[in-house]
C-alpha cells in the first residue's frame, strides 16, 4: 500500500525536490533516503529476529559475529541486542538502587551508634554515684569499663535479633505481594550467614559506640563520684 500512496506517487513525479518539507535534495537528505523513510522503496533497511530463548538469542548473536569475520565494514551485520541492553539497563538502575539504600543504611547506623553513644553518656551521668560507690567496694577502673561495655553489648545484640526476628515475620507476606506484582518466587532472602553477620555487625557498632562513655566512667574519681546527687 505503502508503494502506491499518494505521498510516494508525489515524490516519483518530483525528484529534486522533497515534497514533506519542499525543500530541495542535498548531500545529507537524498531522495533515496526520502523513499525509504516513506515507504517508496521496497530494499530493507533492517531485519527483527525474535528467538524463543536466550540460548537462542546467544546462538544468532554468535552466528553473526562469525559471518562478521574478515567482512568490511559495509559487509557486515550491524545489529542491537535489546534484550541485553533492557537487562543492562535494569541492571544498573539496580545497582544504582543498591548503593542509594546501602548510603541510606550506611547514615542510619551513624545516626543509631551515636545515639547509643549518648545514651550510655548520659547513663554514666545519672549513674556517677552508684559508681563511686562500685569504686569504693573495690571495683577496678576496668571493672566499670566492662560494665558499660557489656550493656552496650547487650543493647546491640537485642537490636540486630530484633531486626532479623522482624525481617523473618515480614518476609512471607513480602514475598507473597512481590509474587502477585512481578511472578518472582522468593525475592526476599536472607542467608543464615547473613543474618548472623547483621547481628553481629550491629553488636559491634553499639560496642564501639559505648567505648567513650564506659571509658570516661571509669575514670571517675570515686570521692566525686560518692558527693554526686
Amino acid at each position: 500500500d505503502a508503494m502506491t500512496s499518494d505521498i510516494v506517487l508525489a515524490q516519483k513525479d518530483n525528484t529534486t525536490t522533497n515534497v514533506l518539507t519542499n525543500t530541495p535534495f542535498n548531500t545529507q537528505i537524498t531522495y533515496e533516503s526520502v523513499m525509504q523513510l516513506i515507504g517508496g522503496d521496497a530494499t530493507p533497511t533492517g531485519i527483527q529476529i525474535y528467538p524463543t530463548s536466550f540460548d537462542a538469542k546467544d546462538a544468532v548473536k554468535t552466528y553473526i559475529d562469525d559471518y562478521n569475520v574478515g567482512k568490511t565494514e559495509e559487509d557486515q551485520i550491524v545489529y542491537t541486542d535489546l534484550a541485553e541492553v533492557i537487562s543492562t539497563t535494569i541492571s544498573s538502575l539496580i545497582n544504582t538502587i543498591t548503593i542509594i539504600l546501602a548510603a541510606f543504611a550506611a547514615i542510619s547506623l551513624v545516626v543509631s551508634s551515636i545515639m547509643i553513644g549518648i545514651i550510655t553518656y548520659v547513663s554514666v551521668i545519672e549513674r556517677t554515684k552508684e559508681i563511686g560507690i562500685m569504686r569504693a567496694l573495690g571495683a577496678r577502673k576496668k571493672d566499670i569499663s566492662r560494665i558499660f561495655n557489656a550493656e552496650t553489648l547487650l543493647i546491640g545484640l537485642a537490636s540486630g535479633t530484633l531486626g532479623i526476628i522482624t525481617y523473618l515475620i515480614i518476609q512471607t507476606p513480602l514475598n507473597l505481594i512481590i509474587k502477585n506484582f512481578i511472578d518472582v518466587e522468593g525475592f526476599a532472602t536472607l542467608p543464615l550467614q547473613f543474618a548472623l553477620g547483621l547481628i553481629v555487625l550491629s553488636s559491634t557498632l553499639t560496642l564501639i559506640a559505648g567505648l567513650f562513655p564506659s571509658r570516661l566512667a571509669a575514670k571517675k574519681d570515686p570521692v566525686i563520684a560518692l558527693r554526686t546527687e
